[in-house]
């Protein structure tokens, strides 16, 4: 069983999610982070303390993780695919010459 509280201030979520307090920020602002879900205001007025839902971010990590590898696999595929078809190929059958 996990020892880590639900919801944590800012300066402990940082920190057992491994990042700066910066790049949490950032993930709430530009929507990577979900109010109610993934963090609320503590005192509930905007501006206020901030507290975050630990598990809930880690479980949606996961999934973003999963979700980019799987496209990141698929785009390598795709290179790859490009690349083998570029490559000019020559037959090895005997070929018919030309009488002179």
């Amino acid at each position: 069983m996990s020892t880590t509280p639900v919801w944590v201030h800012e300066p402990e979520a940082a920190k057992l999610l491994v990042i700066s307090h910066g790049t949490l920020r950032s993930m709430r602002r530009d929507g990577r982070l979900t109010p109610g879900d993934h963090f609320i205001f503590a005192t509930g007025t905007a501006g206020g303390p901030v507290v975050y839902n630990i598990p809930a971010i880690r479980e949606s990590l996961a999934k973003r993780t999963v979700e980019m590898v799987a496209i990141e696999a698929k785009r390598r595929a795709a290179s790859m695919q490009e690349k083998q078809d570029s490559i000019e190929t020559f037959s090895d059958a005997p070929r018919e010459r030309a009488e002179p």
